[in-house]
């Protein structure tokens, strides 16, 4: 006679909080909406410490019940308090919590949270996050996609997973960073062709070397080498002289595959390669770029995060759209060197956007607080599901939100629904004079945007995640 099968029990959720009136309505909120069951904790360092040694999958805490977790805490955390206070941010972000999450008005967030959370806990789901590619894309002008990337790869880099690799497709984070000469797309040189291809006679003044191919190309025999933890820019005054020539790419056969991408040196900040003196070159074998050549070659302005920006005017000249197939190679091959890397993207439909869209693991679309910013996301996020991506991993930020806002946040957390992922406030002055000067304000937790995408960052990937 075959048994019945055992039910399986819903899990189990810890809630604590120095409020009892708060308590009983997170287990209310929890019991009704997910149906898991619920072990109300007395939030001191001894009923937290007997709650939690049973393990449960996840626990809710008040964020002045924090300080007393017990050291070591494996179970995973959402912080239960107010987004917009420096207090609860600094609290949460202290104890390693997985989200912080504003209550009442996050009620409706609730049960993703705990789902999510709770998965993110499970064994060896921590190693899931090395490698992933994180891409920022904004579906309006102005909607300061390149600042809340900025701030993703910076939060990351300074709490965890790192090391992180910040990319540009949009231009104008060299110029918003004020990095100075750093190597850019163009220091990546791809090389094809037949074994002894000519220059192009329309490539430049007769003056410049011939590039080989067939397995070698001219490189300078020295260069700029980049100061990693330095300041924006910096260079090795102990590395010689100024960059010498860029070598230029010759164009692959008609038909034939693209050949293997090899670090070229970088031009100088406002420079073109026609403008660069001719110097002594060597010939070196061409490798195909791997992960430690590509950390090599990337300037890393802050610890933890190096940086591959794409040149554009106000730098002094502009770099070319790498070629898609370029973006998959660097993609894959930051994969295997960073655990986190953001690409920041354009709102254009361009070949090398497309590929960098179907390389990432999740997507943040960034908009205006207003009826077209909204859409715009809806759009975006529509367009990424229909694709076959997973809806969990694509999420939408609404940037400028204010009093008198377009849209209020009431009227874009009822269109957008489990889709929000933050809100990002107005910016103040003291965070548009950073972006000029080429610094980050990650301890300015007073400044409510900066909160704001501190947090955002922690709900895409947990800074306690991955340990590094």
């Amino acid at each position: 006679m075959a048994l019945d099968p055992v039910p399986s029990l819903p899990p189990l959720v810890v809630i604590a909080h120095d409020d009892p009136g708060t308590a009983d309505s997170l287990r209310h909120a929890v019991q009704s909406a997910t149906g898991w069951q619920v072990a109300m904790a007395d939030p001191s360092p001894a009923g937290l410490s007997a709650a939690l040694a049973t393990g449960p999958p996840v626990a809710l805490i008040g964020c002045a019940a924090l300080a007393s977790l017990p050291p070591g805490c494996q179970v995973p955390i959402v912080a239960i308090g107010d987004d917009a206070r420096p207090a609860d941010v600094r609290a949460a972000l202290a104890a390693g919590a997985r989200s912080l999450l504003a209550w009442p008005d996050g009620a409706a967030d609730l049960p993703g949270e705990l789902t999510r959370v709770a998965l993110i806990g499970q064994p060896g789901a921590a190693d899931g996050h090395a490698g992933l590619v994180v891409a920022t894309r904004g579906v309006q002008g102005g909607a300061g996609t390149t600042t809340v990337a900025i701030h993703l790869a910076a939060s990351w880099a300074r709490w965890g997973p790192t090391p992180v690799l910040l990319v540009d497709l949009a231009g104008g984070l060299a110029f918003r960073l004020d990095l100075g000469a750093v190597p850019t797309w163009s220091a990546l040189t791809p090389t094809a062709g037949p074994p002894f291809a000519a220059s192009d006679p329309f490539d430049g003044p007769a003056s410049e070397p011939v590039v080989r191919v067939g397995g070698s190309f001219e490189v300078p025999a020295s260069g700029p080498v980049m100061q990693a933890g330095g300041s924006f820019g910096a260079v090795d005054p102990f590395a010689g002289p100024s960059p010498e020539p860029v070598v230029r790419g010759v164009d692959p056969v008609p038909g034939s595959s693209p050949g293997p991408l090899v670090a070229a040196p970088a031009p100088a900040r406002g420079l073109s390669g026609d403008q660069l003196p001719v110097g002594a070159a060597t010939t070196a074998t061409a490798d195909s770029l791997g992960a430690a050549s590509l950390v090599n070659l990337l300037a890393e302005p802050w610890a933890g995060m190096s940086v591959l920006p794409l040149a554009g005017l106000a730098d002094g000249g502009a770099d070319p759209r790498p070629e898609p197939w370029v973006v998959e190679h660097v993609l894959e091959v930051a994969r295997t060197a960073y655990r986190v890397t953001v690409v920041d993207l354009p709102a254009t439909d361009e070949p090398s956007v497309a590929t960098a869209l179907s390389q990432a693991d999740a997507l943040v679309v960034v908009g205006r607080c207003e009826t077209a910013g909204v859409r715009g996301l809806q759009a975006a996020i529509d367009t990424w599901v229909a694709s076959g991506r997973d809806p969990d991993a694509a999420g939408a930020v609404v940037t400028g939100v204010r009093p008198r806002a377009p849209l209020a946040p009431r009227e874009v957390r009822a269109a957008l629904g489990d889709r929000l992922w933050g809100l990002i406030p107005t910016a103040a002055a003291e965070l548009a004079a950073a972006a000029e000067d080429g610094t980050l304000l990650l301890d300015r937790h007073d400044l409510s945007a900066v909160q704001a995408m501190v947090t955002l960052a922690n709900r895409v990937v947990p800074f306690a995640a991955v340990t590094t």
